[in-house]
């Protein structure tokens, strides 16, 4: 099923307050991707670079501050996510639109996205054109969601909500042409008191799935939580799970090795 851009951008408006506190995934997520890119990537060279829905900013403060030097391009599918840019990052040019659709700079050295790809249709593509804007040597850094990801959501649906395996990331960077560093993925589980609670943090993070879009009475809400409480096998008074399996990626554009100031990674670890 197609992602309708607009109907996501406004998901996110609706609440973007909410999205710094209710976002604890997302934030991590992040973290850990900016943490990767200075334990593989530590003499990383960057001039250009471009971040992919940018959103409150919890990868940019990040990348930013680790890359101060450097021509900025943010991306975002909302225009509130432009606002908060601090003046101190002078060096920087935004890109409002679908980043799936929208054209790219060229010659950059890392292009960055975190929590932002699962909303592409095809992710094939989106390699294949990052693979052609970038500078040899360029970084790849980005996270996704991958399969297992909202599983308890998915087993209510007639048809299932649908991620890539973490591997597939890997295998559509490697078939654009990129050299994987790390392909890493987990499990985080969130827990909530009722099913009201875990609709306010799908909706504060931008999610309006189709698992909930018939519950529209408080009749409703009860039958779909008795619903995920069965499926869960879950007693009566317990705390509801919601999983997340993120997944993050480092890949490089390779000259004719690879270059000197990354680190190879071990095995891949997949979720």
């Amino acid at each position: 099923m197609a992602t309708d851009s607009q109907r996501v951008a406004q998901a996110f408006e609706r609440h973007y307050a909410q999205y710094d506190t209710d976002a604890v995934v997302q934030r991590h997520v992040a973290a850990r991707l900016d943490e990767a890119i200075g334990r593989f990537c530590p003499g990383l060279s960057v001039r250009r670079a471009l971040e992919i829905g940018i959103g409150t900013g919890f990868l940019t403060r990040l990348i930013a501050q680790r890359y101060p030097e450097a021509d900025w391009w943010f991306n975002d599918l909302s225009p509130a996510a432009f606002d908060w840019i601090p003046a101190d990052l002078s060096r920087v040019q935004t890109l409002p639109g679908d980043a799936e659709h929208l054209p790219y700079p060229d010659g950059l050295d890392l292009i960055a996205a975190a929590s932002a790809l699962q909303w592409f249709d095809n992710l094939g593509a989106f390699f294949s054109k990052a693979f052609r804007v970038m500078n040899p040597g360029g970084l790849l850094a980005v996270a996704s969601f991958a399969a297992g990801h909202f599983r308890e959501l998915s087993a209510l649906q007639p048809t299932p909500l649908r991620y890539p395996e973490a591997h597939a990331l890997a295998d559509w960077a490697e078939h654009a042409g990129f050299r994987v560093l790390l392909c890493e993925g987990w499990t985080e589980t969130l827990l909530f008191p009722t099913m009201r609670a875990l609709l306010h943090h799908l909706r504060c993070t931008g999610v309006n799935g189709r698992s909930t879009a018939a519950i529209r009475t408080p009749a409703q809400l009860r039958r779909f939580e008795e619903l995920y409480r069965e499926q869960s096998r879950l007693p009566a008074d317990g705390h509801l799970p919601l999983s997340y399996c993120p997944v993050i990626l480092l890949a490089f554009k390779p000259e004719h090795t690879a270059p000197a100031n990354f680190v190879t990674a071990p095995p891949p670890d997949f979720c």
